[in-house]
């Protein structure tokens, strides 16, 4: 049921997560998920995560739910909950959706961009700049998460922001586990360069390219990581 797991202490965690909310529990899942701790078609019995988590049934239940909104968890009746295989396909469906929506928000928060919220986006994007400098993956991550959440929040569409926001944890929970490629960090900064400057011009055509372009690109290189991941595997399978 479970592969090898080398990542970090179990014990450890377990005992931090004793305290917790069911979102720290639903964090850990994914994680968990996503290192490949539970392998791809495991059995998550509620009783066996109650043990391994130190918790009690109802953030197990809560975080299982919510795993399967993102789409890591499939629950079916009677059988209850396993892992989905998470493989380039379904990798790239997620991007394919979000592109759809996240394009379509960028232009909408164009109706109520102000020079401050401007200002603000351009702090934001320093931010991401030093992570970048300093490969604080991390950092980064959180960034680019505000810097699109402030632009997000503009288009004033709560239904289509929270399919964003639903995502927002698994896509960046796959950004930790296969990083970026050595260019990407540099392409965001001028992805989100030409959002800001199309922005400032008010050019909605330039803006429609500049967030369609950082959608593609976003796909293309996470995908990419995700074939050099399993080429190592079967390198050292081999």
């Amino acid at each position: 049921m479970y592969t090898q797991h080398t990542n970090y202490s179990r014990q450890e965690n377990a005992s931090q997560l004793s305290n917790t909310t069911y979102s720290k529990v639903r964090e850990q899942l994914r994680h968990d998920i996503l290192s490949n701790y539970f392998a791809p078609g495991a059995r998550l019995k509620i009783l066996d995560l109650v043990k391994l988590y130190n918790v009690s049934q109802m953030p197990i239940r809560e975080a299982l739910q919510q795993l399967q909104g993102e789409g890591l968890v499939v629950i079916e009746q009677h059988k209850g909950a396993y892992v989905r295989h998470i493989d380039k396909k379904f990798v790239s469906n997620i991007y394919d959706v979000r592109r759809v929506i996240e394009v379509f928000m960028t232009l909408e928060s164009m109706r109520s961009i102000t020079d401050d919220i401007l200002k603000r986006l351009w702090k934001i994007q320093i931010g991401c700049e030093k992570a970048a400098k300093k490969g604080n993956l991390e950092q980064l991550l959180k960034y680019n998460t505000d810097f699109h959440g402030t632009l997000y929040k503009l288009a004033d569409n709560e239904e289509a922001f929270r399919l964003v926001e639903g995502h927002w944890q698994l896509i960046n929970s796959l950004r930790m586990s296969f990083g970026y490629g050595v260019r990407r960090a540099d392409e965001i900064i001028h992805e989100h360069e030409q959002i800001l400057k199309a922005l400032e011009k008010r050019d909605e055509k330039a803006l429609e390219e500049a967030a369609s372009i950082h959608c593609i690109n976003a796909k293309k290189d996470v995908l990419l990581q995700m074939d050099m991941m399993e080429q190592k595997k079967l390198s050292v399978a081999k």
